[in-house]
């Protein structure tokens, strides 16, 4: 993964060209390929996908009709809107602040322009290979999918002070961002890295961290000033044939499914799978 010269937040003119990648087949080969990867681009974020063909686009980016970026953003106003009138029966008091309550939404499956991502790697794996136990899991191949989020910061704030930090939820950088009722007032185009808030023992289980997006809809791996050699992303493939070994794995290792979700769902799930269910 390259380091930056001159950051740019507009989009480059020429077309985009794939992440580079790696492939791993053992747990202890992703383990080098996650510490080389460290020591030469320092903090690293990761995000697990079960098929390789899922990009790095939000759930409100991939609504089959509504594409316009102003529509979206809209779209998701009124999400927040129906969210924050609706819930409170079954969430208590809601957040005042709407970054705040999107991130609750996050949570619980609502669309929004945020995308999840990790500080351990090993949990992304686990994410990434969580079916591998079904019937025809082997069909495809596992992605973990590894982001500079410095240099992402870098990129989308034109300014070199932003590559030394991660920006928290309530940032003064994070103004141009903000949920709104008109689509135009967002007028941030590239995503930002972000730490969210811990509203939930799984995001602190799963040391979450979270790209927000602006108005430009791009998958992170097929944006041309996001992607490709002097990219932000990357990728460590994991063929089909070698993910239900890895899992077993990460068993091993203390990575299941009751440490990923801290709950009696992820005992249940746990307990289903060392049975061979």
């Amino acid at each position: 993964m390259a380091h930056f010269e001159d950051i740019l937040g507009e989009e480059k003119p020429h077309e985009f060209s794939a992440p580079t990648y790696e492939t791993v087949k053992t747990l202890d080969a992703f383990a080098s390929s996650v510490a080389k990867m460290t020591a030469e681009d320092g903090k690293l974020w990761f995000r697990g996908t079960r098929q390789e063909d899922h990009h790095l686009r939000p759930s409100l980016y991939r609504h089959p009709a509504v594409v316009a970026p102003d529509e979206l953003i809209e779209l998701e106003w009124e999400l927040l809107s129906e969210f924050r009138h609706q819930a409170p029966p079954f969430a208590g008091k809601l957040p005042s602040e709407d970054l705040e309550l999107l991130f609750l939404m996050q949570h619980y499956g609502v669309p929004t322009r945020l995308l999840d991502w990790t500080e351990n790697p090993f949990i992304a794996l686990f994410f990434a290979l969580e079916n591998s136990l079904m019937r025809g899991a082997e069909e495809h191949d596992a992605v973990v999918w590894v982001l500079n989020p410095l240099e992402l910061n870098a990129r989308a704030t034109q300014h070199r002070e932003a590559s030394s930090r991660v920006f928290g939820a309530y940032s003064d950088e994070l103004g141009g961002y903000q949920p709104s009722s008109m689509g135009k007032r967002v007028t941030m185009k590239l995503p930002l890295a972000i730490f969210g808030v811990h509203n939930s023992p799984r995001i602190v289980a799963q040391r979450g961290a979270f790209v927000l997006f602006g108005k430009n809809t791009e998958a992170l791996d097929q944006h041309p000033a996001l992607s490709g050699e002097d990219g932000v992303v990357l990728k460590i493939r994991i063929p089909g044939f070698a993910k239900k070994s890895m899992f077993l794995n990460l068993y091993d290792i203390g990575i299941s499914d009751a440490v990923v979700y801290p709950d009696l769902d992820g005992l249940g799930r746990e307990i289903k799978n060392r049975r061979g269910f």
